[in-house]
C-alpha cells in the first residue's frame, strides 16, 4: 500500500474520532433540585364485630405505609453558572462554562481563516496544473489549517460551544504533521530527480519517502489521541493525561526531523561536490532553490513544536504566560505554519521537477506489499505464469508472420548448406540437407552432391 493510501485512511480515522467525541454546551444556569413533597401516610383500621354475647370483638391495632416513588439518577452538572455570559458566550477564565483562558479575538481568527483558504486554493490549483498527485498532501494541510480557524472564528460568536472549540483545537494540533509528510515527499523526489547517484548514504529515495512517512503516521496517531483526550470540556485529569500524550507524539516528530535533517544536510554536500566535479547538467542546477525551501518548511515546524513543547511543559497556571495570552498563539503557531505551507506555494515542486524522472518509483517493499495484496485470494501460480505464456505465444506469433527470408545466391552448380534453426526449445537433432541452384540451360550439371551428414543440435 502507497503512502499516500495510508496518510488518507488515517486521516478518516482521525474524521470519525473528532465525530466521536463527546459534545457538550455549557449551561447557562443550573436550577436547584426541587424539594420533594412529603407523602401522605394514610392509617387504617379494621374492627370486628360479633353477633354472640360472649364476643365482645376484635381490635387491630392501625397500620401505615408509605408510597415509594421511582427516580432515574442521572449524572449532574460539574458546576453550576453564576455569571451570565454575554452576547457571544464570553465568562472569565476559571469560571463555570468557559472554554478560553482569554477573550478570543474574532478578527484574527477570520484573517488567518482567510489566508490559509488563499493557500488552500492556490496549492489545489497548481497541483492540478502540475499534474503532481502527491501534493494533495500539503493541500490536505493548508485544508485542515483553513477548517481550524473557520471553527475558531465561529467559536469566537459562540464560546459555550464545546465543539467549536474541540474541532479548532484537534485540527490545528493536527494539521503540521500533513506538512511534514509533504517535506518527506518532496525530498525524496529531489534526490531521485537531482543526484547523480540518486541515493543518500546508499539509501534509495523510496525506501527513505515510504520510512519517514510511516513514522510520521505513527507520531500523528500518538498526537491524535493525546489532544483528543486534552480537548476543552474534559476532566482536568484527563486533560493532564491527554497533554502528556500529545507531547510524547510531538517530541517523536521533532526527533525525526532532526534524524531527517542530518540526511539534507549529507545530500547538500554531496551535490554541492557532484556540480563543482560536473556530474550536475545544466539542466538540473536548480536544485538549491528547492532545497532551501525545504529547510524553511523545517525551521518553521521545529519553531512551532518548540512553543507547544514549551507551553504544555509548564503547565496551565499563572506563572505560565503562553496559554493565557492569545497573541502567542497566533504569532507562534499560526504564522510559522502560514510560512511553512506559503514556501511551497513560492517554489513549488513542479515548477523545478518535471519530466518522467520526477515520478518516484515504488520501493521494493511496498511493490512486495502490493504484490501481496494483489495475490491474496487468487489460485497459486496463476498470474505470472500466463503472462509469461502470452508473452511467448506473442513472439511466436509474430515470427510466423514474418515474409520468408530468400534464398541463398550461390555459384552454378555449387550446393549450398541449410540448417533449421530452432525457436526458443531446445528441439531434437535435425539431418542437415542441401539444395542446388538451378543450372542455367546449356551448361553442364555441376559436380555430384556429396552423401547427406548429421549434425547435432545446439
Amino acid at each position: 500500500m502507497k503512502a499516500w493510501r495510508a496518510l488518507s485512511l488515517v486521516f478518516w480515522g482521525a474524521g470519525l474520532l473528532v465525530a466521536a467525541l463527546p459534545a457538550q454546551t455549557a449551561l447557562p444556569e443550573q436550577l436547584p433540585a426541587a424539594t420533594p413533597s412529603p407523602t401522605p401516610t394514610p392509617t387504617a383500621t379494621l374492627e370486628l364485630r360479633a353477633a354472640a354475647a360472649s364476643f365482645t370483638g376484635v381490635h387491630i391495632t392501625p397500620y401505615s405505609y408509605s408510597h415509594v416513588s421511582l427516580s432515574l439518577d442521572l449524572p449532574s452538572s460539574t458546576c453550576t453558572q453564576t455569571i451570565k455570559p454575554d452576547k457571544n458566550g464570553y465568562v472569565p477564565p476559571g469560571t463555570c462554562g468557559s472554554l478560553y483562558e482569554y477573550y478570543p479575538s474574532f478578527g484574527a481568527a477570520i484573517v488567518f481563516s482567510v489566508l490559509f483558504g488563499i493557500l488552500f486554493i492556490a496549492h489545489l490549483a497548481q497541483a492540478i496544473a502540475h499534474k503532481k498527485s502527491f501534493c494533495w498532501v500539503v493541500v490536505m494541510a493548508s485544508f485542515w489549517e483553513f477548517a481550524s480557524y473557520g471553527f475558531r472564528t465561529a467559536g469566537t460568536r459562540n464560546q459555550q460551544s464545546t465543539t467549536l472549540a474541540t474541532l479548532s483545537q484537534i485540527l490545528v494540533l493536527l494539521a503540521p504533521i500533513w506538512v511534514n509528510a509533504f517535506a518527506y515527499m518532496v525530498f525524496a523526489r529531489i534526490v531521485h530527480f537531482f543526484a547523480p547517484t540518486r541515493k543518500v548514504w546508499k539509501i534509495s529515495p523510496s525506501i527513505m519517502a515510504f520510512v519517514f512517512v510511516t513514522l510520521d503516521i505513527t507520531s500523528f496517531i500518538i498526537q491524535l489521541i493525546g489532544g483528543g483526550m486534552a480537548g476543552p470540556g474534559a476532566t482536568p485529569e484527563a486533560q493532564q493525561k491527554g497533554v502528556h500524550i500529545y507531547m510524547g507524539g510531538i517530541g517523536l516528530q521533532e526527533f525525526f526531523i532532526v534524524c531527517f535533517m542530518v540526511l539534507v544536510i549529507k545530500f547538500h554536500l554531496e551535490q554541492t561536490k557532484a556540480q563543482r566535479s560536473g556530474l550536475v547538467t545544466e539542466a538540473k542546477v536548480r536544485w538549491r532553490w528547492i532545497l532551501y525551501a525545504l529547510y524553511i518548511c523545517l525551521l518553521a515546524i521545529t519553531a512551532r513544536i518548540i512553543f507547544r513543547l514549551v507551553e504544555f511543559s509548564r503547565g496551565f497556571g499563572e506563572d505560565n504566560p503562553l496559554p493565557h495570552k492569545e497573541g502567542y498563539f497566533y504569532a507562534l503557531e499560526a504564522v510559522p505554519m502560514f510560512f511553512a505551507i506559503l514556501i511551497w506555494n513560492a517554489l513549488h515542486p513542479g515548477r523545478y521537477m518535471q519530466g518522467p524522472e520526477s515520478k518516484l518509483p515504488p520501493s521494493w517493499l511496498s511493490r512486495k506489499l502490493c504484490c501481496c495484496c494483489h495475490r491474496k485470494g487468487k489460485p497459486r501460480g496463476g498470474g505470472h505464469e500466463r503472462l509469461a505464456s502470452n508473452a511467448s505465444y506473442e513472439e511466436l506469433k509474430a515470427l510466423k508472420s514474418r515474409e520468408p527470408s530468400p534464398m541463398p545466391r550461390g555459384r552454378v552448380g555449387e550446393p549450398v548448406e541449410s540448417r533449421y534453426e530452432p525457436f526458443q526449445e531446445r528441439l531434437a537433432p535435425q539431418e542437415s540437407y542441401t539444395t542446388y541452384a538451378p543450372a542455367s540451360r546449356g551448361n553442364s550439371p555441376g559436380p555430384p552432391a556429396p552423401e547427406p551428414r548429421s549434425w547435432t543440435g545446439p
